[in-house]
């Protein structure tokens, strides 16, 4: 008996717009329609001017047949994201069923709203005993699913030179207690995007490498010097609202003054969380706010319109600035003592629920492997998060696309690898977004230090 691919797929199903991962491809390498869930959830929106808030995820071919040979057969969660995306998922999956006889795979796109239904139908699962093999997982959120015994180690089936070709931020990111738990074939990052013809007409000029990235001394006077009447220095899209994003784009600012947002073992964030480090790095957001460079609401195409210079942005506002018709560049993330730089985005977990874990990770192998990263940064804009992919994706050897290929390979690093992560990164996000109102930085870290300890202390033996 033949078995039809099973695919669940919301026909015209609109989600949430998100300010992440995922999207449609605008033909040189952007993501125009913000859709994902690691690199910042845009949960709330402070915009008052009209914008969209919905994408049309459309409809997926549904062409493969099983052989009706297959040994095992695997079923696969995905998160729900753009048209494009979601098409290529479905795409990579069928062509695994028809390169082998032994295994088939059968997949759901799971509905993501960009806030907890994807978790929850993860949760609900788990309560019910019918999780999948292999389900698709926010990076940020590995150590949760770990320590719940959602995901299990990987650690057996991974080579060394496999591992090797994955970036850095990737094995970090996906590592708990000393263990591998998921890969992802996405990354992400951030970049400072500038207005080339503001740059220009102001005698300024952008670095172009890592090692020229500005101090933020420096980064500082050029946004003070580019704001005037009419326009801001930076937009740091505060419209995203408090969530992910602000944790997302605003935890190197710690990272890159020596600082952590927890202990190396998660075993707390006192002195980390609310450390000197820590309160100078949100003390220097405040400054920004203060001295007018910033604005607390801008509008949603405030950069792509002019009325910014620059931009702390993800990979998808090349596309709007392309679509804008602005001559843009980019340029690494600004440091105070060590340059590092945001990353983060969907992977895959095999969950402790399934028969067969070795033949679930051949399907993770297959959808993190070489043609499959290349495909899908081609597809959504974002980078590989191979070497030999980069090796093999010509435009990211030339500027604009050669700064997030050297932040991805140099300088990325992953948010926090604890159980306690969720309530991490509001508290980060809460400290983040108080700065940006002038209030008291020490006070708000120190205040929200307390429910991280609590949320800490439920993962103590």
């Amino acid at each position: 008996m033949k078995r039809m691919s099973k695919w669940i797929i919301p026909v015209s199903m609109s989600v949430a717009l998100l300010a992440a991962c995922g999207g449609e491809s605008n033909g040189n390498g952007g993501n125009d329609n913000q859709n994902g869930n690691s690199a910042g959830n845009n949960t709330g929106n402070n915009d008052n001017s009209e914008q969209p808030d919905t994408v049309e995820t459309g409809s997926a071919d549904q062409e493969v047949e099983a052989s009706g040979e297959e040994s095992v057969v695997l079923d696969m969660w995905i998160h729900q994201t753009g048209e494009d995306e979601t098409n290529f998922y479905v795409e990579r999956i069928d062509a695994f069923n028809e390169s082998q006889d032994e295994i088939f795979v059968e997949a759901e796109v799971i509905i993501d709203d960009g806030a907890s239904s994807y978790s929850d139908s993860i949760n609900a699962a788990l309560v019910a005993g019918n999780l999948p093999d292999l389900l698709a997982l926010d990076g940020p959120y590995v150590a949760s699913f770990a320590e719940s015994d959602v995901i299990t180690s990987i650690e057996e089936y991974v080579d060394d030179a496999d591992r090797e070709d994955f970036v850095d931020s990737i094995i970090e990111q996906g590592s708990y207690n000393g263990e591998l738990y998921s890969l992802g074939a996405m990354e992400a990052s951030i970049p400072l995007y500038y207005n080339k013809d503001i740059f220009e007409e102001e005698g300024i000029e952008a670095p172009t490498t890592i090692e020229d990235a500005w101090t933020w001394d420096e980064f500082l006077e050029v946004a003070q010097d580019l704001t005037t009447e009419d326009r801001y220095g930076l937009n740091l899209f505060m419209n995203y609202g408090v969530g992910e994003w602000l944790t997302f784009m605003g935890a190197p600012f710690v990272w890159s003054n020596n600082g952590e947002l927890i202990a190396e073992d998660g075993s707390t964030a006192d002195g980390y969380f609310n450390s000197p480090e820590t309160v100078e790095a949100l003390e220097f957001v405040k400054e920004l706010f203060e001295e007018g460079v910033v604005d607390l609401n801008p509008g949603e195409m405030q950069f792509e319109e002019g009325g910014a210079a620059m931009a702390l942005g993800g990979p998808w506002i090349s596309v709007s600035a392309e679509d804008a018709g602005m001559n843009w560049g980019m340029m690494p993330y600004p440091y105070s003592e060590t340059p590092v730089s945001p990353s983060g985005s969907m992977a895959y977990g095999i969950t402790t629920l399934s028969d067969h874990p070795e033949e679930a990770y051949e399907l993770m192998h297959w959808m993190t492997n070489e043609e499959s990263t290349i495909g899908l940064s081609e597809v959504t804009g974002m980078p590989p998060t191979r070497h030999s992919a980069f090796e093999q994706m010509d435009h990211y050897d030339e500027l604009p696309w050669s700064i997030i290929r050297d932040q991805v390979t140099e300088t990325a690093k992953a948010r926090p690898q604890t159980p306690a992560y969720p309530v991490l990164t509001d508290a980060f996000a809460q400290a983040f977004h108080a700065a940006a109102l002038g209030e008291d930085v020490e006070e708000m870290l120190n205040q929200q230090l307390d429910r991280v300890e609590r949320e800490i202390g439920r993962f103590q033996d």
